[in-house]
C-alpha cells in the first residue's frame, strides 16, 4: 500500500523558506505548503520593479564559502549567473575611501595628522587591548584602534542600528566581522592577489548576481514549487495564529494581508494543519501569534526583541556614470541615510535605459514606531534627492522620478540584553517537537542569505532524520498506519 506522505507549512517564502521547501520537495516524501504576507516572493532578497528599473531591498549579492550553497544557485540560475568584481567605498568627510581599506588610499584621504593619530591609536590598543569586550565599540576599536573605529565604524553603525556602538553587544561584530582587523586589512591591501584562498570573507572581491535582481532567483524557486505536484504556495497571506497543544504545533491560521487592511481583523481565516511547521516569521511574531499565549515571561522576552526597520529611496537619475561602485557606505554625520546602492553596476538591465538613466537605491535606517517611519513618500523622495546632492555625485535637478519601499523587520537588533530574552524565546519554542527555525529573523540572527539557506537546509535534514528514526524503529505490524496522515 503506498504511504501517505507528511504534510509541512513553511512560514514566509524568502530566501530560507523557499530553501525548506524546494528541499523537502526533493526528498519525496512531504507535501509542502508556503504562506508568505507579501505579495510576491523573495522576501528581504525580492526585486521591485519601477518605471522598468529594478531594485532590490538594498543591493544584494550572492556570495558564499559553501560549495553546496553556490551549486544550488547555478542549478536554479544557469548561464543567468553572472561573477561581478565587487567594488565599494565609504565615503567620509568629502573623499571616497576604498573598503576594505587600501593603506595608501586611507593615508591620502586623511591628513597627516589624523594618520599619525589612526596609528598612534593603533599601536596602543594592541599593546593595551580592552580586556573585558562587551561591546561592538570594544571589539571593533580592539581590531582597528579607537581612531579608526570612530572614522569607519561608529556613524554609519549607529545610523543602521539606531543605538550608540558602546549598547551594541560584541556578538554582532564577532559575527559580521569574523577574523578581520587592521592588520589583515593592510596585508591583503598589498598581498592579497597571492593569497585568496584564505582571505577573510569581510574582504571578498567577487560575488555572483542574476541580471535582472536578486528576486529572480527566488521567483525561479516559486516556481518549481508551484509546478511541483505536492508544492504550493500563498501569497498575501499574514499569520493570524498559530494553534498549539500537548507540546506540538497543530494549526497555522492565516488572514488576507490586502483584506485586513482594509477591513480590519473582523473577516475569515484560513487554517493550515501539518505535521510539520517551518518558521521564517521574527521571533516576537510568533510568540504574539501563539494559541493558547505563552507566559508573561516568555511574551515580555518576545517583545524585548528589536528589529529594525529598512526604508529605501529608489530614484531614477537622468545621468550616467554616477560612480563605478556597487554600493557606497556613507559615514558622514550631514545626511540621514547610510548606503547608496548603484544598480546599474549590477547589471544593465536594472534600469530603462542604461544610456541615459541610474537607477540609485538609498537605505535610510529606522524604528517602525519613529516619526521617520511614517514620512510621506513624497518627503522621503525630496530628501533622498538633497541628500544625494549633497554627496556631489549628482545634481538634485538630475533626480527626475523615485518610489519608496519599507520593510519592517529587516534587521534583528543585538542589544546589550538581546541573549537573556533570546535565550527565554528559544527555551520556550524549543519545547514544540514539531517546529523549526530558520532563516535571518526566525533564529535572530543577523546573517546573510547563503547562511539563512543554510539554515533552512539543516532543519530539513533533521526532520528528514526524525522522520527515518521513526520509519526505522516503528513495529512492522503498525508501519502502515505510523505513515498515513
Amino acid at each position: 500500500m503506498k504511504i501517505s506522505k507528511k504534510k509541512a507549512l513553511i512560514i514566509g517564502a524568502g530566501p530560507a523558506g523557499l530553501t525548506a521547501g524546494i528541499e523537502l520537495l526533493k526528498s519525496e516524501k512531504f507535501a509542502v505548503t508556503l504562506v508568505e504576507k507579501d505579495a510576491v516572493v523573495g522576501g528581504l532578497a525580492k526585486t521591485t520593479e519601477y518605471k522598468r528599473c529594478r531594485y532590490d531591498i538594498g543591493p544584494h549579492h550572492f556570495i558564499t564559502e559553501s560549495d553546496k550553497i553556490l551549486a544550488w544557485w547555478r542549478d536554479v540560475m544557469g548561464q543567468d549567473f553572472h561573477q561581478l568584481k565587487r567594488f565599494t567605498r565609504i565615503f567620509y568627510n568629502n573623499h571616497f575611501f576604498h573598503y576594505p581599506l587600501e593603506p595608501w588610499n586611507v593615508i591620502t584621504g586623511l591628513n597627516p595628522f589624523q594618520c599619525i593619530r589612526a596609528i598612534a591609536s593603533y599601536i596602543r590598543i594592541r599593546l593595551f587591548p580592552i580586556k573585558k569586550v562587551t561591546s561592538f565599540q570594544d571589539w571593533v576599536s580592539n581590531k582597528f584602534g579607537r581612531r579608526l573605529f570612530s572614522i569607519f565604524f561608529k556613524t554609519y553603525t549607529e545610523k543602521v542600528w539606531g543605538i550608540p556602538c558602546d549598547t551594541i553587544s560584541a556578538d554582532w561584530a564577532a559575527q559580521r566581522i569574523k577574523g578581520f582587523s587592521l592588520s589583515h586589512a593592510i596585508f591583503y591591501a598589498f598581498f592579497g592577489r597571492w593569497f585568496t584562498k584564505n582571505k577573510p570573507r569581510t574582504i571578498n572581491d567577487v560575488f555572483y548576481y542574476p541580471s535582472r535582481g536578486a528576486g529572480t532567483m527566488w521567483e525561479r524557486v516559486a516556481q518549481r514549487i508551484t509546478t511541483h505536484d505536492d508544492g504550493t504556495l500563498f501569497v498575501g497571506q499574514e499569520v493570524a495564529s498559530i494553534q498549539h497543544a500537548d507540546g506540538r504545533i497543530v494549526a497555522v491560521s492565516t488572514r488576507s494581508k490586502q483584506a485586513a487592511e482594509i477591513y480590519g481583523a473582523a473577516q475569515s481565516l484560513t487554517r493550515y494543519e501539518a505535521d510539520y511547521f517551518f518558521s521564517t516569521m521574527s521571533l516576537r511574531n510568533v510568540i504574539l501569534s501563539l494559541d493558547p499565549l505563552p507566559s508573561a515571561m516568555v511574551i515580555n522576552a518576545a517583545k524585548s526583541l528589536a528589529y529594525r526597520g529598512l526604508i529605501t529611496v529608489n530614484l531614477i537619475v537622468n545621468k550616467t556614470n554616477v560612480c563605478p561602485d556597487h554600493w557606497l557606505y556613507i559615514h558622514e554625520k550631514s545626511v540621514r541615510m547610510g548606503r547608496i546602492g548603484n544598480m546599474n553596476n549590477f547589471s544593465p538591465f536594472m534600469v530603462d535605459n542604461p544610456q541615459q538613466h541610474t537607477a540609485l537605491s538609498l537605505e535610510y535606517f529606522t524604528f517602525v514606531d519613529e516619526p521617520f517611519w511614517f514620512t510621506p513618500d513624497d518627503q522621503l523622495i525630496e530628501l533622498g534627492r538633497q541628500e544625494l546632492a549633497q554627496t556631489g555625485l549628482v545634481k538634485a535637478r538630475d533626480v527626475i522620478d523615485g518610489m519608496v519601499m519599507r520593510t519592517a523587520d529587516a534587521y534583528p537588533v543585538y542589544n546589550a540584553n538581546y541573549k537573556e530574552h533570546l535565550d527565554i524565546v528559544l527555551t520556550y519554542l524549543g519545547q514544540f517537537t514539531n517546529l523549526e527555525l530558520m532563516g535571518r529573523n526566525g533564529l535572530h540572527r543577523y546573517n546573510n542569505m547563503d547562511v539563512a539557506m543554510l539554515s533552512a537546509m539543516s532543519a530539513v535534514d533533521k526532520v528528514l532524520a526524525a522522520q527515518e528514526a521513526v520509519m526505522y524503529h516503528a513495529p512492522e505490524a503498525k508501519s502502515e498506519s505510523v505513515f498515513l496522515t
